[in-house]
């Protein structure tokens, strides 16, 4: 129920509100939000280690589906459980949204390979120069649209490419110098 909720909210504020889609160049990107699926924990961890060997600061938000078992107690991410994200009366993504509008990345990076209403819902909410990811429906989050990703692979190694391609396009983009 909640997510319809949060839905019918994510689909009116695109209709109401346009951003100025502003592209930089990954070398002038210093800052990113990654929003990710625990399903595919493995693989962002490795794309989330590589930016940082690059310098560059990473925050992170997972959504954890009711089917994965998996403790992520240890991990340096913040993980957002079905249940928590269900629960009207005391919602854990509209307190993160909340966090998110107060804070301001250069670059947001979705990461999931399917709609994810609550991850949805944050990325409304997130203050980013660029924001980037897999178009999976038609409303208009990103700034830069991945259109397709190889269908053969598993999703670890889809979203490993969806990182790549992104990084890719990021570093084909002439920044104008004001």
């Amino acid at each position: 129920m909640y997510k319809f909720i949060l839905s019918k909210k994510i689909n009116s504020y695109y209709r109401k509100n346009s951003r100025e889609k502003r592209f930089l160049n990954f070398k002038d990107i210093q800052s990113i939000l990654i929003l990710f699926d625990t399903a595919n924990y493995d693989a962002v961890d490795l794309f989330v280690k590589k930016l940082k060997k690059l310098n560059r600061h990473v925050t992170a938000y997972a959504y954890k589906d009711k089917s994965d078992q998996y403790n992520y107690s240890e991990t340096p991410y913040q993980i957002i459980t079905a249940k928590e994200a269900g629960d009207l009366f005391d919602n854990k993504v509209e307190q993160i949204a909340t966090e998110i509008r107060n804070q301001t990345f250069d670059a947001v990076f979705d990461l999931t390979l399917t709609r994810n209403i609550p991850l949805e819902y944050i990325l409304m909410h997130a203050h980013a120069h660029v924001k980037a990811g897999l178009k999976k429906s038609n409303i208009p989050h990103y700034d830069l649209a991945i259109i397709s990703l190889p269908e053969s692979e598993d999703d670890d190694s889809k979203v490993k490419e969806l990182g790549k391609q992104i990084i890719y396009y990021l570093h084909t983009i002439k920044t104008k110098q004001v």
